[in-house]
């Protein structure tokens, strides 16, 4: 499998604090059956510069590699929808056409849609990170649509679907599932123990709501194709 979305680097942003707490993470990501892990720590404006970010995984990838953990770490960010458009398209998933965008925890803008749609034009394929945890989409799942009709895709988080985030988010993630306006799952992974990288729990959920193959996109097929940098 691959996490898209993980806070793994340590020291950097509410991720882990240490080495040691990244280490941990990377160990149970790798017992859980992810091969590859994007570190996307969170960018806001004024904040992380990529430079800062690729030599930070440099850094992790060689220290989980002396640990012997079979995992691959790679760059991206957690992109906050406030950054200016020429910085947020700074901070692809792995230098590619792809970016995580993430909007207020307190509301959707209603600008969002223009913004996702200025992405595509410029070239990008944003990805709206959890917005089954955003209060007004929670409340009005069809929100997400114009998002989708300006060219978005979606990424889910894993401990959402088995309820790890109330029964709203629960009930919410499994309703888009079921529209088929889901294109990732991912962990949004902050530790080893609390909100842990792990994916395979949500994608049994999601097996269940989708069917095995449709569910085994989500975080196989999918996120290999922004490794391999190939258009939606």
């Amino acid at each position: 499998m691959i996490d898209i979305h993980c806070h793994i680097l340590p020291g950097i942003d509410d991720g882990p604090a240490d080495l040691a707490g990244s280490l941990a993470m990377a160990a149970a990501a790798a017992a859980d059956g992810t091969e590859t892990v994007f570190a996307t720590p969170h960018v806001y404006p004024q904040g992380l510069q990529r430079r800062e970010i690729e030599a930070a995984v440099v850094q992790f990838q060689q220290a989980v590699a002396e640990q012997g953990i079979p995992l691959t770490i790679l760059s991206g960010a957690d992109c906050s929808s406030s950054l200016e458009l020429e910085e947020l398209i700074c901070h692809p998933l792995h230098n590619g056409p792809y970016l995580l965008v993430e909007f207020p925890h307190t509301h959707l803008p209603s600008h969002a849609p223009e913004q996702i749609f200025e992405l595509v034009t410029k070239g990008n394929i944003p990805i709206i990170t959890h917005p089954e945890r955003n209060p007004d989409i929670l409340r009005e799942p069809e929100l997400l649509v114009p998002l989708l009709e300006s060219g978005g895709l979606v990424q889910l988080t894993a401990e959402s679907l088995t309820g790890g985030f109330g029964a709203d988010s629960r009930a919410c993630s499994r309703h888009l599932l079921r529209r088929g306006w889901v294109h990732f799952l991912a962990s949004d992974g902050h530790s080893a123990s609390r909100r842990p990288p792990k994916l395979s729990d949500g994608l049994k959920v999601a097996q269940k709501i989708i069917g095995f193959e449709s569910a085994r996109k989500l975080v196989v097929e999918s996120p290999a194709r922004i490794i391999s940098g190939e258009i939606w």
